[in-house]
């Protein structure tokens, strides 16, 4: 007895995919810089978070409309935060759709060639 007696668990033989990330063409530009500032920072595993809230921080400001959506892409239609982390730092090769000139940047930026501190996500302003 009891809501645990009352529970079932759907089953079936689907497997569970994520929707499609909607495209938001019409947003204003200044509010998806802001949007990619705050989504860059809760993204999955602490590692994916580092690498892009510092990104973002660092070269997000001098990133064209173009660029921006493709890290909008990366960073909310990959559903594997593994799979996002393996292609930043180049231990993957991502699929065609995610392979972009942002993605390459990501790798460089990985690399860490200045060996800044990039131990702490950036502040927010």
């Amino acid at each position: 007895s009891g809501i645990n007696a009352e529970y079932e668990p759907h089953k079936d033989d689907t497997e569970f995919t994520v929707p499609a990330y909607p495209i938001r063409d019409s947003e204003p530009e200044e509010k998806q810089r802001a949007r990619l500032l705050w989504q860059s920072r809760k993204r999955g595993i602490s590692e994916n978070c580092l690498i892009l809230s510092t990104f973002f921080s660092e070269v997000g400001p001098s990133l064209t409309r173009e660029q921006l959506h493709q890290f909008d892409i990366l960073i909310n239609s990959v559903d594997s935060d593994w799979d996002l982390y393996y292609w930043m730092t180049g231990k993957d090769q991502p699929p065609p759709p995610f392979d972009t000139e942002v993605l390459a940047m990501l790798k460089e930026f990985t690399q860490n060639k200045e060996m800044k501190d990039r131990t702490r996500q950036p502040e927010l302003d």
